[in-house]
């Protein structure tokens, strides 16, 4: 048995390495949880136990009969690699390290990591931990870990926690609202098992339906994104990540980088591939519950059912605020729900049967049966509240009712019951949970899970209907590029002149204005008048990375002006940075347009990451942007420029020409390209880009190149 994943979940044979008997030991709980229901076989190890629970100890891992898929250790830190090394020489296929003390405590602790990692590969034996609570096969009956009791049968969610402590919580407060797992994974300092090994695993088991994921870092970042695409094409993942605040932003020279927050490649990575990103531990399994128990809604559309009319308010207004969207009822179902209500009571959407308690039980299972017979609702909501909450003949009602119309009549839509209460309707929800209904605490949990799971539904459907994958680059331009760039390499620079940038962006498709590095006040005068009317005037030096800072840029100027425009620009230039290698005045084509902004950087992680959002006050005050990683299909580039706050002055209000997108998505394309294909280039800031109603331009650019330390800018 080779793979990891089939030899730790499914394991034919246990060892336990520090088995015991005496109370308050690691050992003596993982050997009570393993005895509980595990059908393979079990073998205690303690050289100084002859038997442990009714079963033969032995001494040493040698010692026991094999072969062994999964060895437990649970031992003081310092005896983890002696008894590594015993796995590795019996040909264990995977150890599972429970022992803290390991490289979360300090430098001693990640040396004696190493060397635990250092025994394992020796023998080709695959390291789950060190420092992780254990995991749990579920529906095998399989728990190695230091929880407490197997969980029942016939769960679909699995869940992998890099916190012990808190991924426990989870997974208790989960068997609390009657959820159940197929199987539960905390890998903790991960120091041998990756990310996209665990992925690629979960891919592949079909006893898991819905995925979540609570992690505090992402090993290999690129693997892990194109693991998580093929696994979240499969099923949902649902994923939590902590250390997502933006207190470590880089310090860097161009907008793109001031921009990008450390987690932006990785939400940007959940995003694009197709998972699901949770808010919290808690609303991870908001959106696995409604997953597992519910079909996906077909749309948007709420349909809700209250006995109060402010709660119903209540969560109306938070489903319209979340995206979703509670539409009035058609006047065939009024008239259907007219019948069963109170004639003060409201049959509009949110239905409200008032406080009419005797009648609720045919109130709600009406409603309920009326709603999913309208083909105008997708999702359904009834709110139970207080009494209708602890009528047992009415939660029943509501079950049977969902029930009816999902399992005998196959109407694919969910409900989702929305649960104001006390503890003392605990027995009631869970009638409706064990019949698969999902059932969430006050109006804003309901609104937020049905608005995360509609938000997901629709990006499946869309990226079903996407477009093919990305399209290879012009033929030659990579060629143009490497020149341009071993032009600056021979220079000794860094930092590429905008020229240079522009040239790049150019030989992969992008349009630039027409421009003239001039050294004389004549020779700007000269190219001003092939130029046209008006044209803009930058200031070119090696040593200055954003010229707006020292007044660098003249814009607008007349061929008349340009002479004493060239003067005036560079004693101003002087003056603010005397030092500065003054190159000569680039006179460029003056161009117009909605002013947007295209960036890109090399993320150590994750890889390429484009940047797209528009200028002025939305880059620099509003921070309206959104990110890809590279490379991306036009499919996926167009849904960048949809996505910016500001996209309606793309699209064109008040009379405006709506802006050449296609043009700016060529621009993007060119500048994903230009990422991919040239790893050299770290950083990429084209700002201003112009885009208007005959295409897109760009007008500035900036770009950084990987170098020695030390070597000039």
């Amino acid at each position: 048995m080779n793979d990891w994943g089939q030899a730790a979940f499914n394991p034919r044979c246990v060892a336990l390495i520090g088995a015991s008997a005496k109370p308050g030991k690691l050992g003596q709980v993982l050997m009570r949880n393993l005895t509980e229901g595990y059908p393979g076989t079990l073998l205690p190890i303690n050289p100084g136990e002859a038997e442990i629970m009714g079963r033969p100890a032995y001494p040493r891992l040698q010692d026991a009969p094999g072969p062994v898929d999964l060895a437990v250790i649970a031992l003081p830190p310092e005896a983890c690699v002696e008894a590594m090394r015993d796995c590795a020489q019996v040909g264990v296929c995977v150890a599972l390290v429970l022992s803290a003390g390991f490289a979360e405590v300090g430098p001693q602790g990640r040396a004696l990591q190493e060397a635990l990692v250092a025994a394992a590969r020796a023998g080709g034996v695959r390291l789950i931990g060190p420092n992780c609570f254990g995991l749990y096969n579920c529906n095998l009956g399989l728990n190695a870990s230091m929880g407490l009791g197997l969980p029942p049968r016939g769960g679909d969610i699995s869940l992998v926690t890099q916190s012990g402590a808190y991924g426990m919580a989870i997974f208790v407060l989960a068997q609390e609202r009657h959820l159940r797992f197929a199987k539960v994974l905390s890998h903790g300092n991960k120091a041998d098992l990756t990310d996209h090994e665990i992925l690629d695993y979960f891919e592949h088991d079909d006893e898991t339906r819905v995925l979540c994921l609570f992690l505090e870092s992402v090993s290999d970042g690129h693997a892990f994104y194109e693991a998580l695409k093929r696994v979240a094409w499969k099923k949902p993942v649902v994923i939590t990540k902590t250390g997502r605040s933006a207190a470590g932003q880089r310090a860097a020279a161009s907008h793109t980088a001031a921009l990008t927050g450390d987690a932006s490649a990785f939400l940007t990575a959940v995003r694009q591939a197709g998972a699901i990103l949770a808010e919290s531990g808690l609303e991870m399994l908001d959106i696995a519950e409604g997953l597992s128990r519910q079909p996906l809604p077909p749309g948007c559309r709420v349909g809700i059912i209250t006995n109060s009319g402010g709660t119903g308010v209540e969560l109306a207004d938070l489903c319209e605020r979340l995206g979703l969207t509670v539409p009035e009822l058609r006047a065939e179902t009024q008239a259907r729900i007219a019948q069963l209500i109170p004639p003060y009571a409201s049959p509009r959407n949110p239905v409200d049967v008032t406080p009419a308690w005797a009648r609720f039980p045919e109130m709600y299972a009406g409603s309920i049966e009326a709603l999913y017979e309208d083909d105008e609702v997708d999702v359904i909501m009834p709110i139970l509240l207080q009494r209708s909450a602890l009528m047992r003949e009415n939660v029943e009602a509501v079950r049977d009712a969902v029930l009816r119309c999902q399992r005998e009549r196959g109407i694919a839509r969910p409900t989702y019951v929305c649960w104001v209460t006390g503890r003392d309707g605990a027995d009631n929800q869970a009638l409706l949970q064990e019949a698969g209904i999902p059932v969430y605490e006050w109006p804003e949990r309901t609104a937020r899970a049905a608005a995360v799971i509609a938000a997901y539904a629709e990006a499946r459907r869309a990226r079903s209907a996407a477009g093919a994958a990305p399209e290879p680059p012009p033929p030659g331009a990579r060629q143009q590029a490497a020149r341009i760039i071993a032009a600056a390499r021979a220079q000794g620079r860094t930092l590429l002149f905008e020229a240079e940038v522009k040239a790049l962006l150019a030989a992969y498709g992008a349009a630039v204005p027409q421009e003239r590095l001039c050294t004389t006040p004549a020779e700007a005068q000269a190219a001003a008048e092939t130029l046209g009317p008006l044209c803009v005037m930058k200031i070119v030096s090696p040593d200055i990375s954003h010229k707006s800072e020292v007044d660098g840029v003249r814009v607008g100027v007349s061929p008349e002006q340009v002479g004493a425009a060239f003067e005036a620009l560079l004693a101003t230039v002087r003056a603010a940075q005397p030092a500065a290698r003054i190159l000569g005045v680039s006179v460029q084509e003056l161009v117009s347009g909605q002013e947007v902004i295209i960036g890109g950087l090399r993320d150590r992680e994750f890889g390429p990451l484009l940047l797209f959002g528009l200028g002025g006050v939305f880059v620099e005050t509003l921070r309206d942007v959104t990110y890809r990683l590279v490379p991306a299909g036009a499919d996926e580039l167009r849904a960048m420029i949809h996505e910016v706050r500001g996209y309606p002055l793309l699209a064109g209000t008040r009379g405006r020409a709506p802006a050449d997108l296609e043009a700016l998505t060529r621009t993007l394309q060119a500048a994903a390209w230009l990422l991919v294909e040239l790893p050299e280039v770290i950083e990429l800031d084209l700002n201003p880009v112009f885009v208007g109603p005959k295409g897109a331009i760009v007008a500035d650019g900036r770009a950084l190149l990987a170098g020695d330390e030390g070597a000039k800018p």
